[in-house]
């Protein structure tokens, strides 16, 4: 393994220290699980289609239907 000096809040190691005294581990090894995690599901975890989330554009503004509109946006490609 690497040697890592690494700056974090005090609360924040501190609840690490609570964290790794109820568990029985090093903090030490809690930060480091926790790096893996975010690595795995973070930075390498592949995008799929059951993680999409929908973008909400607001209401409808003009129905594509109407065959006025269609044949301006597509020019009669349609």
């Amino acid at each position: 393994m690497k040697p890592l000096t690494l700056y974090v809040s005090n609360d924040v190691y501190a609840s690490y220290q609570e964290m790794a005294e109820r568990s029985g581990v090093k903090a030490a090894a809690l930060i480091r699980t926790a790096m893996d995690f975010f690595l795995q599901e973070k930075l390498i975890k592949k995008q799929n289609l059951d993680d999409f989330v929908p973008f909400d554009s607001g209401k409808l503004l003009q129905d594509y239907k109407d065959s006025d509109f269609r044949e301006e946006m597509l020019d009669d490609r349609y």
